[in-house]
């Protein structure tokens, strides 16, 4: 035999007329429950609100250090590029003028181990055109192997030949110089092409 149908009652109970009494028990875990479910759902949201000014705070410290490093590159390009006529002018002036008279200290360096040969085969100099008074002025005074002192058109300010028979030392403080000027100007290349690609 079918059984009957049974419905689903939709009706809400009937609350009571009267105050409801609550064991102290009950009501105890009713406040605890409160108080977690408060609990929690202020850690939850003061989580997410540290969040989201923790992720606030990184984005600002990340756009000021972008601003200090544009502004640090900026500043230094612009100093380097003042400095670039200055230190040219170093090099195209005083650096030629500082390798002309280290010459004459580093020749004399290279001939005074040469003094005990010197009996053997005489000294010869050669000095570039128009240097050969500076030469003489600093030889003054000073224990030297006998030599003679040549002058060359062909020889750069800041070079020498000494002479010895067949062997020949060179004192050439240009290249010195140039390589000097070269990497100056590397350095300014590889920073044009660093602020290009800033």
């Amino acid at each position: 035999m079918a059984q009957p149908l049974q419905l689903e009652v939709f009706e809400t109970p009937q609350t009571p007329d009267g105050p409801v009494f609550l064991m102290p028990e009950q009501v105890e875990d009713i406040r605890l429950n409160a108080y977690e479910r408060g609990y929690g759902a202020g850690w939850d949201d003061g989580g997410q609100q540290g969040e989201s000014e923790d992720a606030a705070h990184r984005a600002e410290i990340r756009r000021q250090v972008e601003q200090i490093s544009f502004g640090y590159n900026e500043a230094r390009a612009h100093v380097l590029n003042a400095l670039n006529p200055l230190l040219t002018a170093v090099f195209d002036t005083v650096l030629p003028e500082v390798s002309r008279a280290a010459i004459v200290p580093l020749v004399i360096d290279q001939l005074l181990p040469l003094a005990h040969g010197a009996a053997e085969e005489p000294l010869i100099l050669t000095v570039p055109q128009g240097m050969r008074a500076r030469f003489e002025a600093a030889f003054e005074g000073l224990v030297l192997p006998p030599l003679t002192l040549n002058e060359s058109a062909e020889l750069a300010d800041a070079q020498a030949v000494i002479s010895q028979g067949e062997s020949q030392s060179h004192v050439d403080l240009t290249q010195a110089t140039d390589s000097a000027r070269m990497a100056l100007e590397r350095f300014y290349q590889f920073q044009n092409e660093d602020s290009k690609h800033a």
